[in-house]
C-alpha cells in the first residue's frame, strides 16, 4: 500500500470511528464530551505512560512471530512516513481508539472484552494480539482512575509517536560510507604517474 493510501485510509477509519463513537454515545447517554476535558496533569501522566511503553518494544521483539511482522511489514512501510505523516497518524490513531475502544465500549463491555477487543483490531500475529489486549486493560484502567480519555490518548498517541519514529529510523538505509580520495597522481599515456 502506498504513503498517500495508507493515509487517506487512516484519515477515513478515524473520521468512521469518530462518528461512531459520537453516535454510540448519543445514543447511550455516554459522557464522551466530559472525558475529554484536558489538564496539565492529565497531559503528563499520559506522556509518561506512553514513554514507558517504549521498553516493550525489544520485549515484543524477542519474539520471532513478531520480529517477522516487524521486518517484513512494518519496516518496509515506515520507510515512506515522513514526520508529519507519523505524527498524523499517532494523533489520530491515538485519539479516535481511545474514543472508541475506552470511551464507548469500556462502559458498555467492561474492561476485559473492550481490551479483547482493542487487542483483536491489533491482531498482527498471536504475541502482538496478547500485547495490545494488555496495554488496552492498561489503557482502560487509566481512564476508569483518572475518569478520563486525556491520559490513555496521550499515552496512546505518544507510544505511536515514539514506535513509529523508532520503526523510521531502523528502516532508514544505512548510509554508504565513500572511500577517501586518493592521492593526486599525474596520468601519462605510459600509464605511469
Amino acid at each position: 500500500m502506498s504513503r498517500s493510501a495508507f493515509l487517506r485510509l487512516e484519515w477515513l477509519l478515524s473520521l468512521a470511528l469518530t462518528l461512531l463513537s459520537m453516535a454510540w454515545a448519543a445514543a447511550r447517554d455516554l459522557p464522551l464530551a466530559a472525558a475529554l476535558t484536558p489538564s496539565a496533569g492529565r497531559v503528563a501522566a499520559g506522556v509518561l505512560a506512553g514513554a514507558a511503553l517504549w521498553g516493550t518494544i525489544p520485549l515484543l521483539l524477542r519474539s520471532p512471530a513478531m520480529r517477522r511482522v516487524w521486518t517484513e511489514v512494518l519496516l518496509p512501510f515506515s520507510r515512506t512516513l515522513g514526520t508529519r505523516d507519523i505524527a498524523i497518524i499517532a494523533l489520530l490513531s491515538g485519539f479516535t481508539e481511545e474514543l472508541f475502544f475506552r470511551g464507548v465500549l469500556l462502559p458498555e463491555m467492561g474492561l476485559v472484552l473492550s481490551s479483547l477487543c482493542f487487542g483483536a483490531l491489533h491482531a498482527l500475529c498471536t504475541v502482538y494480539f496478547v500485547w495490545a489486549t494488555v496495554v488496552g486493560a492498561a489503557f482502560g484502567a487509566l481512564a476508569l482512575a483518572g475518569d478520563t480519555l486525556v491520559t490513555p490518548i496521550a499515552a496512546h498517541a505518544i507510544y505511536n509517536l515514539g514506535a513509529l519514529l523508532l520503526l523510521r529510523r531502523l528502516a532508514a538505509p544505512a548510509p554508504v560510507a565513500t572511500p577517501p580520495p586518493a592521492a593526486a597522481t599525474i596520468a601519462s599515456p605510459h600509464g605511469i604517474g
